[in-house]
């Protein structure tokens, strides 16, 4: 028996890297996944790729139009969305005086207003469920800022303002909100300087921040909380519930 059987599950971004692995974890562990990227062709194939249930469908994270079509799909397929992973982003490297204002406005829209809507679009079903989890991914540039990452380190800020007040808000109905502050050698990762990285510090696999992923949506005892995958404290038991 599964953590997550019986569960629908969107993880927005999944068709590689740290989405990737959460969505084949979820999957592994009896959820139905919905599997996004921004080209449905490439959603299709990474869904059929993972073994379990799954559906792949495409969505451009800066569409309200095509996310709230994903809803209604992922709905119409599996039932109410149960389990939000707002994973999606990017990440442009620009020093602050040469950010354009449409690479500040794209850099928000994908990486803040999209999971916003998202939730928007998904917590009724929850709601009407008596129980949801929201998974909001950010980083440690939320936290601590990164040169070079004004916008991103912007809306990773936002990210967490949004999560923790939904913590608060949702609570009564059953839903709870956490954040995975993620690391892992991604794509992401790599525009960034080497010798910024700790060579006697192994940096965690995507299937570290799966893990971790995991733990926060199933466990009941966790709300509001955010954690560092490689860094994170210990985790309590689990509780589910």
């Amino acid at each position: 028996m599964g953590l997550l059987d019986g569960r629908v599950a969107l993880v927005t971004g999944s068709t590689r890297g740290i989405g990737r692995a959460i969505a084949e974890r979820f999957a592994a562990e009896g959820a139905r996944v919905v599997v996004n990227g921004r080209r449905q062709d490439a959603a299709e194939q990474a869904a059929a790729e993972i073994e379990g249930t799954t559906l792949g469908i495409g969505a451009d994270q800066s569409s309200l139009e095509e996310i709230r079509a994903l809803c209604r799909a992922a709905e119409d397929a599996f039932g109410p969305v149960e389990v939000l992973v707002n994973n999606a982003a990017i990440a442009p490297r620009t020093a602050i005086t040469r950010v354009t204002d449409d690479e500040w406005d794209e850099c928000l829209l994908v990486n803040l207003t999209a999971p916003f809507w998202y939730i928007r679009e998904l917590v009724p079903g929850m709601k009407t469920a008596g129980w949801g989890s929201i998974l909001n991914v950010t980083s440690g540039a939320g936290i601590r800022g990164n040169v070079g990452f004004s916008s991103y380190s912007a809306a990773k800020g936002g990210m967490n303002g949004l999560s923790y007040t939904l913590a608060l808000e949702l609570a009564r109905f059953g839903i709870r909100t956490n954040l995975l502050a993620a690391g892992a050698m991604t794509d992401m990762m790599r525009q960034l300087p080497p010798e910024i990285f700790d060579p006697n510090t192994p940096m965690p696999s995507v299937e570290d921040n799966a893990a971790t992923a995991l733990r926060l949506v199933v466990d009941e005892s966790l709300n509001g909380e955010c954690f560092h995958v490689g860094q994170e404290r210990e985790l309590p038991p689990l509780a589910t519930g």
